[in-house]
């Protein structure tokens, strides 16, 4: 079945019934051990991370590693929301239980994150909880919204540093990861392992190094965002009644920002939020001041579109100066690169503080997630991203063309 690239995954996606295509998807989890218990409990891990990775995939668990095979499917949309629900009551119940409430985000956190985190802020509120996004703002991509919560509530963002000072003071601490579960994708992993109890609260797609070790695991991959994911855990929280204009903004960015104004990744319940934050007095026109740019950035942003080139079905482009918000401008470039005829997924390549990032990007007819974990990265069928250290642009650039290839004859 390796041989075969697991081709019943293909047999069961084309089935049709009286000539009409049924959209049957098929999950394996198969487990290698060195008795039956073991490979047992490896085959329900690797279930678990087929569908927590969108299913219509096979993924194999040895003692050391997982293999993927197909994932080639968009996932199918979680219309229900009894786990929303679940989930709410679990997390009110550490709450309350808690003496203090720290958020973290990935490295480099961007709109989804931070908008979440001040969700999550808001709930602690709700019960008389001091609560905290620790961060470090000169490296977040969120730094207009960071700013304005400085402003609006003010003593709430505060540096990883300040944060491992009270969350050493505090014996029974909670904290809430937000927009990522890797492990080593967190903004610190010190704070992580110093946490008595962690919570994930993440749509992206299931990855091999994630936090098993969290109280409440809430990961849905259907969710346009962590922003989403959160305005439903508030609306199931008795105790909030209204999460005040500036959070309900700070939510709305990051679904705006993940779904490229409810473009990609859309489902019913990414409008259902939308709308539940306009009741709560979200509006569009501040949010959208949030993403402004000046007009340097404008001119490297467009620097960056004229100098790509067409790879088969994808626009590549190499980033040749620095510049000091690099990583937004790279990533905004991305997404205006899809925008070309012909373009089914784009990739932005350039330097910043002493690695080779990639900022990948596409409408769902590339998976671009599964050309980043080729290159130690990660993220969503859509949007994703990787990180290499100890390289210089050049080979990575000729690395990612490769596994472009690659990717294509896998299909």
């Amino acid at each position: 079945m390796i041989q075969r690239r697991f081709d019943l995954l293909d047999a069961v996606r084309e089935y049709t019934y009286d000539d009409k295509f049924v959209g049957v998807t098929l999950s394996i989890g198969v487990g290698t051990g060195v008795n039956l218990p073991d490979c047992e409990k490896n085959a329900k891990l690797a279930l678990d991370m087929a569908l927590g990775r969108g299913g219509d995939q096979a993924v194999i668990k040895s003692k050391d590693s997982y293999d993927f095979f197909g994932g080639v499917s968009k996932s199918v949309e979680n219309t229900t929301k009894v786990k929303s629900r679940t989930v709410a009551a679990a997390l009110t119940e550490l709450i309350q239980g808690c003496d203090s409430l720290f958020v973290m985000g990935h490295r480099y956190p961007d709109f989804d994150a931070m908008g979440a985190a001040m969700g999550v802020v808001r709930i602690a509120e709700a019960f008389g909880k001091p609560a905290y996004i620790a961060t470090d703002k000169d490296s977040s991509m969120a730094k207009p919204l960071l700013e304005k919560a400085e402003e609006m509530i003010p003593g709430t963002v505060i540096s990883i540093e300040q944060a491992k000072q009270r969350m050493s003071q505090s014996k029974k601490n909670l904290l809430v990861v937000v927009d990522t579960h890797i492990r080593n994708f967190v903004e610190s992993t010190q704070l992580l392992k110093e946490a008595n109890m962690v919570v994930v609260i993440d749509h992206h797609r299931k990855a091999v190094d994630y936090i098993d070790d969290a109280v409440i695991f809430f990961h849905d991959p259907s969710a346009s965002s962590a922003c989403e994911m959160v305005t439903e855990l508030t609306e199931y929280i008795p105790t909030i009644t209204q999460i005040g204009s500036f959070t309900a903004d700070a939510l709305m960015a990051g679904i705006m920002l993940d779904t490229k104004n409810f473009i990609l990744r859309a489902g019913a319940k990414t409008f259902e939020a939308a709308a539940y934050l306009k009741t709560q007095g979200a509006e569009t026109v501040r949010v959208k001041k949030f993403f402004s740019n000046d007009i340097e950035n404008y001119h490297s942003r467009n620097k960056i579109i004229s100098g790509a080139r067409k790879y088969h079905n994808c626009a590549v482009a190499v980033v040749s100066e620095t510049a000091e918000e690099i990583r937004m401008i790279s990533s905004q470039a991305a997404d205006e690169l899809l925008n070309i005829s012909g373009v089914d997924a784009s990739f932005v390549v350039f330097e910043m503080n002493d690695m080779v990032c990639i900022s990948a990007r596409s409408f769902g007819a590339v998976n671009v997630q599964v050309i980043m974990e080729y290159m130690g990265g990660g993220g969503h069928q859509t949007m994703a991203a990787a990180q290499i250290k100890n390289n210089n642009i050049e080979k990575v650039t000729q690395e990612l063309l490769r596994n472009i290839d690659h990717y294509n004859e896998m299909r």
